[in-house]
Order: structure tokens, then sequence, then C-alpha cells
């Protein structure tokens, strides 16, 4: 029974870097396809105004607002961009992403985070969106005025816990997004424990057992 069962986690946590790879090809896709070609159209229509001759103002208005249109396409195709893999995952791992969601947070937060080692992909994405969906839930559900973030690596195992001092009353059932996470946290072989009381803010806290990934996700990242 203990092989069928870390079967199943590992089986689980196949399916769930398949997903992570597939978002890093669009993202990358994005950003070598779409993102280029915006940049490149963008420059050809600011050459194209430079060429306007003087007097012709109608004409140089209407490419000033095609540029500017550009511009803010790809702006969006960024934000679609970033939202589909965490890139700064990719440049700086999971503790210069949690710097990022904490610097970035509409409510104030203390960060402790001692992770001195390399994790596998699928482990910083999960505890990545566990911390942004727990932060944006503490700004906008929980109305929180301050959260703390921590995150520690202890006998194989990635502990992760976020709290704040809102109101509490989050649980997976109203929409606030936390039934995704316990379904990426399970996937990894881990738990997920929310403790939300009304009036008493939310406590998320998260074990995300190294040991039990397959083989390849320490591999070449």
């Amino acid at each position: 029974m203990p092989g069928t069962h870390a079967e199943l986690i590992a089986s689980r946590a196949r399916i769930v870097a398949a997903a992570d790879d597939a978002r890093r090809r669009i993202e990358r896709d994005l950003h070598d396809g779409a993102q280029q070609r915006l940049v490149a159209l963008g420059l050809k229509v600011r050459r194209a105004m430079d060429q306007v001759p003087d007097g012709l103002h109608d004409l140089k208005a209407e490419l000033s607002d095609v540029a500017s249109g550009l511009t803010a396409v790809l702006e969006e195709v960024r934000d679609v961009s970033h939202g589909i893999h965490p890139a700064i995952l990719s440049r700086g791992g999971l503790p210069a992403a949690l710097k990022a969601l904490a610097r970035r947070s509409a409510v104030p937060v203390t960060l402790d985070a001692e992770i001195s080692r390399e994790l596998p992909d699928s482990v910083e994405i999960a505890a990545y969106y566990v911390v942004a969906e727990a932060l944006a839930n503490a700004a906008e559900h929980a109305q929180a005025s301050e959260a703390i973030v921590r995150a520690r690596i202890v006998d194989e195992n990635l502990y992760l816990s976020v709290r704040d001092d809102g109101i509490g009353g989050a649980n997976s059932d109203n929409g606030s997004g936390i039934i995704g996470l316990e379904d990426r946290v399970d996937a990894l072989g881990g738990k997920i424990i929310i403790n939300s009381p009304k009036g008493s803010g939310t406590a998320i806290d998260v074990t995300i057992p190294l040991a039990m990934l397959p083989r390849g996700f320490y591999e070449g990242r």
C-alpha cells in the first residue's frame, strides 16, 4: 500500500510539472514571438512619424495613437505572460519571488524566509501561488492591516505559513481561490491547513515533502 500511495503522489506531481512546463513554453512563445513583433511594429510606427512632413498634424496624431495603442497591447501581453508563469521564479528562485510579492502587496508584509538551497520548480510555483493568493485575500477580502509570511526547509519538507490580522472567514467554498491551492499542494503530496475563524484573522500553513517528489524534479532548472 505505501508503494501505491507514493506512486499516486509521483503521478500527480508529474501532472503538475507538465502543466508548469506548458506554462513556461507559452510564456517563452509570447516573449519571443508576439512581444518582439509588437516592439518592432512600434519602432516602425515611430520612425514613420519622424518622416511625416510638417503640417500633416492629423496624420502625425493618428500615427501617435497607433504607437500608443501598440504600447498598451504590449503591456497587456506582458501582464498575461507574467500571469501564466511567474518569471521571477526562473530568475531568482523562491526567496526573490517572495520578496517581490511582499513589496507589491497592498497589505504591509513581514517576511521571514530562510531557504538556502535550490528547490524543485513545482514546489516553488506552489509556494508562490499560496503566498500570492493569501496576500490578495488579505487585502481584498480580509480587510487586514498586516501579514506575516514565513518559509523554512526542515527535514526535507518546505514549511510555509501566511498569517493576517483581518476579519477571517476564508474557506474553499467562498470563491477565494483557496480550493485551487489545496489541489496544487495535495498533488505534490503536501498538506495545507487553513484556520480562519470570523473576526480572528486567517492562518494558512503548508507542508510540502521534498523527498517524495519523483526523480527529475531536481534536474536541469
